[in-house]
C-alpha cells in the first residue's frame, strides 16, 4: 500500500504582520516606522452657560458644532486604535483614501459621512453649489479686512521678509479671535503651533468670526487625510476617530485610555483667551447663586448658574460681498492649502 505524504507545517505561509488590525503590510510597515512613534493631539470640550460670552456660544450652536465635534466623551481615547486608523488611512501612491479599515470594520470620512455623523449640515445659499467659506478661499484676501475683524485696533501682520503678511501675534488677536483659535488648534485643523496665527489659519478664524457657513466635513475629511500622509505632526482628532469607529461596532481591547485636552469654558478663556486691551468684552468671571437654607422637610431645588457679565458690544460683520466668494474650500493643515470637492 502505497504511503501517504503529508504536507509540512512549517511550509505553509505565515503573515508578517497582524492581518486583523492591518489591511496590508504596507499598512504595517506605515505603523512600526512612522505612527507609533507619533504623539496624539486630543480635542476639547466647550461648556459655557447661557449668556456666558455669548458670542462663541451662539456661533457654535448656529454651526451645530455643539452637537457632537465639542461634545465628545472625555477619557474614552485609545491610542492604539487611533494609530492604527491613521496607518490604514496611509497610502503611498495616488489620491488619499476617504475611508480606512479598522479591525475588520469600514470607517467612512467622506465629507457626507462626516456632515451626517458630526450633524452639520452643508448650508448653500440661493443660487450658490458652495458654501460661502468655500468661495471666498479661491479668492485674494484683503489683510486689512482681516486684521479689522481679528486685531486689536492698530495691530496686525507681521510682515515677512518680502514685505508680504506673515502671521499675526496671539497677544494681537481679540478675544472672540483667540477662542476661535483655540478651537481651531485640537478641533478643526489640528496643529501644535499656537503661538501665532499663519496667513491660512488666519483666515479660517475670520471666516468662523465672520459667520460665514463653512463645510466642516470636508475641512476635517482634508486635515485627516493630510494628518495621515504626513511624517512628522501629530495625530489629530483622536476621539472623534474613536466615536467614528465605535459607530461602525469597533471594540477596543485597551486598558487605558487618554483624556481630552483642558475644556473650553468661562475659566479657561477668562485666563488663556481674554485679551484686556480688548475693549469691547468686559469678562469678570463667573459668579453662581447660593442656595438659601430650606427646612429640612421641604425637597430642594436645583440652582441655575448666574449669568457672567459679559460685553455685548463685541459685533463683527454679518454680511460678506458675495461676489467675493467664487470657489473651492482650502484646508490649512501644516500651511498648505488644498481644494475641497
Amino acid at each position: 500500500m502505497a504511503s501517504r505524504k503529508h504536507k509540512s507545517i512549517g511550509s505553509r505561509p505565515t503573515a508578517q504582520y497582524d492581518t486583523r488590525r492591518f489591511h496590508s503590510l504596507d499598512a504595517w510597515n506605515r505603523y512600526t516606522d512612522n505612527v507609533l512613534g507619533r504623539n496624539i493631539l486630543p480635542e476639547r470640550k466647550v461648556e459655557l452657560y447661557h449668556t456666558e460670552f455669548d458670542d462663541f456660544k451662539t456661533e457654535l450652536e448656529r454651526r451645530n458644532l455643539q452637537k457632537r465635534l465639542t461634545n465628545l466623551v472625555d477619557g474614552s481615547i485609545d491610542v492604539a486604535l487611533v494609530k492604527e486608523f491613521y496607518a490604514n488611512l496611509y497610502i503611498s501612491e495616488g489620491p488619499s483614501p476617504k475611508q480606512a479599515k479598522v479591525r475588520g470594520h469600514l470607517v467612512k470620512i467622506d465629507i457626507d459621512s462626516l456632515n451626517t455623523f458630526l450633524e452639520t449640515p452643508v448650508v448653500l445659499a440661493e443660487g450658490e453649489t458652495l458654501p460661502t467659506y468655500s468661495r471666498y478661499c479661491r479668492l485674494p484676501s484683503d489683510p486689512r479686512e482681516i486684521e479689522a475683524a481679528l486685531c486689536i485696533p492698530g495691530r496686525g501682520f507681521i510682515l515677512n521678509a518680502e514685505g508680504h503678511p506673515g502671521r499675526i501675534q496671539r497677544k494681537d488677536l481679540m478675544t472672540l479671535a483667540q477662542v476661535w483659535s483655540v478651537l481651531s488648534y485640537s478641533n478643526l485643523a489640528p496643529t501644535s503651533h499656537t503661538f501665532d496665527l499663519t496667513v491660512d489659519r488666519a483666515r479660517l478664524i475670520f471666516g468662523l468670526v465672520s459667520r460665514m457657513d463653512i463645510n466642516i466635513g470636508a475641512l476635517i475629511s482634508s486635515q485627516m487625510t493630510s494628518i495621515a500622509q504626513s511624517n512628522s505632526s501629530r495625530l489629530g482628532f483622536p476621539a472623534l476617530i474613536i466615536a467614528l469607529c465605535r459607530a461602525r461596532g469597533v471594540v477596543s481591547d485597551s486598558l487605558t485610555f487618554e483624556r481630552l485636552s483642558p475644556i473650553i469654558n468661562l475659566t479657561y478663556i477668562r485666563k488663556n483667551c481674554w485679551n484686556p486691551d480688548d475693549l469691547r468684552v468686559a469678562i469678570r468671571g463667573a459668579r453662581r447663586a447660593r442656595a438659601r437654607a430650606r427646612p429640612a422637610d421641604l425637597p430642594s431645588t436645583s440652582i441655575a448658574p448666574t449669568p457672567v457679565s459679559t460685553s455685548a458690544a463685541f459685533s463683527v460683520p454679518t454680511q460678506m460681498d458675495s461676489q467675493r466668494f467664487e470657489a473651492m474650500l482650502q484646508s490649512i493643515h501644516q500651511g498648505q492649502i488644498h481644494s475641497f470637492h
